[in-house]
């Protein structure tokens, strides 16, 4: 049937990316006047998160002992939560997060370095944030010339003490919500006795320093409740947003720190520009192979790769009218670069496909639509499997498992999932539309440019016509057998492993405060330190005995001293706050100034590895069903076993590279195991839908000889995108080496290391086993 796909529609699909990705990065805005008005959000509107621009990440809770004892309702929760806002909001800190986790009864608060501000002090920020509300109702509404009210005791009508709970109501008859108060019996007394006094004046509601109402009293008010009344309350939402700020001012317990994250912006905006020049060489890298390599495809590849990144952006800015802007993090900007790395997988699938049907001796218009075509099952594969390690990524350090402060590496999840979903678009769908429409014009009829043989060797495929095509479906470029060498590759993982248990028990792993518990504060300073003097300095205050060493900063623009405390228990501000005044008094000269403080306490570590570990598992769970189903008759469940056991290498080993590097077990780790619980999986499932495949097609073949086939046959493929996706990674570590951004390499060079294990696992691993385990299923029927 002749192609609907006609000359132009290169040229349209083509510039419709341009567009696309110029608009989604440059963006589009009017001004009048001094008002701008965004149409479409650009990179430079991207909201950057706080271990970029700087920042802080604080969860508060309810203190143990009270929460033993008493229940804490949502009520309570979003009474504290509205506090919080308030007091963030009154401290011009607008561009906040605040999120309510009520099974743990956790608060989460993000919110940025406050700009041009040097003297800007986060841990007394949120010290101040999460004290105890002071509720108070005066007489009247007199402020000082501050601005602040007048202080004087004898105009307080009511404090937070003397109202039992504050309500929204409806009342029918004006179709207007209200706050309603029900008070002790003391505090009933009193507003009666100050209400008889007030009729036609003000009673003012304050929240510390902040005054939040100030309705009219209208008639003496007795019996112990009360009603507020305003316009403004004709919505649900003001009259709530005033009762739980007022049942905040009455909570009988004091919110506690639980974990605490300062950064300075100086740290982030260095790892920023570090990532970006990383990305830039990836792509670059990709680009020159993929043209070099496919040639004509290679080319399309690239334009469908720059829309992919283009769309990455968009989704992060909030381009698309279905989804809101995401905050986009260090570890963020490394799912854009594996993404690169991991978006070329459909083009080379496809290409790969097309180069085995031209080498069958098929026509160009034939090799292309079987290509894409037959290539197209295992690329809805293996992105499906990579979409639910991404969606679990997001549950993970999202808030759907419960709200963590490690919501950097939600980010990675988010542009991971945004990067996969436009590998659909572009690698698929517009790959192909722009790859056949160049393949009608005379200039591209040539077999080599997708690929196929040049000259003589061209010639010489065409002659054999079809009557040879079967016969040449067998054949590839490679002859090896794996399944031989099956005992050879048992002994060499025996062997790591085996040696990686051993030394798990002779030394065991760095664990990582956010999983353990303590406290990390980083300083920067000029000049020559002692470590041995400073960590004396420090424990004579009285601290548990802390861990000194000294580095760079991500830009290698400051030296930085790093003191740990590992403890049950976080430290407390006072002492936090008394170690950076004695270090700068004892050492003057050395300009220390705080950069940097993580305080966590072990109980809220250990449910952040909870959490990790019950994704972990579900994500197995997940897989195995996934693979179970759609590879049905090639064992099905024992399949989606076989491809378990092979993450479970892949990541023992991952595990192996933090244990014998010495790098600690942190959220790294984590975004690191999950993402190649969908990556390594993914050379697997390529695999078994070409053992799908040949299973059908060539019945005579015995199980051995299918294995090592599908193997051989995908073997280029597998070659070709474990290179590109990890070279992209080792980008990521050569760049952050050379620029000191430290943090990011604990993320990076596993990943690499693990995505070449991943292509071991399963083009070395998961063949013989499956032969084994069929092996093993057809003995039992015999017997």
């Amino acid at each position: 049937m002749k192609s609907r796909i006609t000359k132009p529609v290169f040229f349209i699909v083509a510039i419709l990316i341009l567009v696309f990705t110029f608009f989604s990065t440059a963006g589009l805005s009017t001004r009048y006047g001094d008002t701008e008005q965004h149409i479409i959000w650009g990179i430079d509107d991207i909201r950057w998160g706080i271990d970029i621009r700087g920042g802080v990440n604080v969860s508060f809770g309810v203190p143990a002992d009270y929460a033993a004892n008493n229940e804490i309702t949502d009520n309570d929760l979003e009474a504290a939560k509205s506090i919080i806002e308030t007091r963030l909001v009154d401290k011009n800190i607008n561009d906040y997060e605040v999120y309510l986790d009520n099974t743990t009864h956790t608060i989460i608060v993000r919110f940025p370095w406050q700009a041009d501000d040097e003297s800007f002090d986060p841990e007394a920020a949120v010290k101040e944030i999460g004290e105890t509300a002071l509720l108070t109702f005066r007489e009247g509404y007199e402020i000082d010339e501050n601005g602040l009210p007048t202080g004087e005791t004898e105009k307080i009508v009511l404090q937070g003490t003397d109202v039992d709970q504050a309500y929204v109501g409806y009342d029918q008859e004006s179709n207007q919500y209200y706050v309603g108060l029900d008070l002790t019996d003391a505090g009933g007394q009193a507003f009666a006795e100050a209400t008889g006094r007030l009729v036609g004046n003000q009673i003012s509601i304050w929240m510390d320093d902040i005054c939040i109402s100030a309705p009219n009293v209208k008639q003496q008010i007795s019996g112990g409740t009360a009603q507020i009344t305003s316009p403004e309350y004709s919505d649900y939402q003001p009259a709530l947003d005033l009762a739980n700020k007022i049942n905040g001012g009455s909570l009988p317990f004091k919110l506690e720190i639980e974990n605490l994250s300062t950064i300075s912006p100086i740290l982030g905006m260095g790892a920023r520009d570090a990532m970006a020049i990383a990305g830039l060489i990836a792509f670059i890298v990709i680009a020159i192979f993929m043209i070099a390599y496919y040639r004509l495809t290679g080319f399309v590849a690239v334009i469908a790769l720059i829309g992919q990144i283009a769309g990455m952006f968009a989704a992060t800015t909030g381009f698309f009218s279905f989804n809101d802007a995401s905050t986009l993090t260090i570890p963020g900007i490394a799912g854009i670069i594996l993404s690169i790395g991991m978006g070329v997988d459909a083009n080379v699938i496809s290409g790969e496909r097309i180069r085995e049907e031209l080498r069958a001796g098929r026509t160009i218009d034939g090799a292309l639509q079987n290509g894409f075509e037959r290539g197209f099952g295992a690329i809805l594969d293996g992105n499906v499997t990579v979409i639910i390690v991404a969606v679990i990524l997001m549950a993970v350090f999202g808030n759907w498992f419960g709200v963590t402060t490690d919501a950097t590496i939600f980010s990675f999840g988010f542009t991971l999932l945004a990067g996969i979903i436009m590998n659909f678009v572009m690698g698929c769908w517009a790959t192909r539309l722009m790859t056949i429409s160049l393949s009608k014009f005379k200039i591209f009829r040539k077999p080599w440019l997708y690929g196929g043989a040049r000259g003589a060797a061209a010639a010489a495929v065409a002659e054999r016509g079809k009557d040879t095509v079967k016969m040449l479906d067998v054949k590839c470029k490679t002859h090896i057998d794996f399944v031989k060498k099956t005992k050879v590759f048992a002994i060499i993982s025996g062997t790591i492993l085996l040696v990686t248990l051993v030394f798990s028990f002779v030394q065991g792993p760095e664990i990582d405060i956010r999983f353990k518990g303590g406290t990390m504060v980083t300083y920067s300073y000029t000049g020559d330190v002692d470590t041995n003097d400073i960590a004396e300095t420090v424990k004579a205050l009285g601290t548990p005995t802390p861990t000194v060493t000294t580095g760079t900063s991500f830009t290698g623009d400051l030296n930085t001293i790093v003191i740990s405390f590992v403890a049950d228990e976080k430290m407390d501000d006072d002492m936090l706050a008394k170690i950076g005044d004695t270090l700068q008094a004892t050492y003057p000269d050395n300009q220390i100034e705080n950069i940097d403080t993580t305080n966590v306490s072990a109980s809220s570590g250990s449910r952040f590895v909870v959490n990790c570990v019950v994704a972990v598992a579900i994500a197995f769970v997940l897989l195995v069903i996934y693979i179970a189903l759609r590879f049905k008759n090639i064992g099905g469940w024992s399949s989606g076993v076989i491809a378990i056991i092979c993450l479970l290498h892949d990541v023992s080993i991952a595990y192996a590279v933090y244990l014998f590097s010495g790098m600690p077990l942190d959220a790294n780790f984590m975004a690191v195991v999950l993402t190649l619980l969908g990556y390594s999986i993914n050379n697997t499932i390529i695999i078994y839908d070409r053992l799908r495949e040949n299973r059908a097609r060539y019945g005579s073949m015995n199980d051995r000889e299918l294995v090592n086939l599908s193997i051989n046959q995908t073997l280029s493929r597998s070659i070709i995108t474990t290179v590109t996706a990890a070279s992209s990674m080792v980008v990521v570590c050569i760049v952050c080496w050379l620029m000191g951004v430290t943090s990011i390499i604990s993320f990076a060079t596993p990943l690499a290391i693990g995505m070449g294990v991943g292509f071991y696992s399963s083009v070395c691993l998961a063949g013989p086993l499956w032969i084994w385990w069929t092996s093993r299923k057809s003995h039992k029927k015999r017997a």
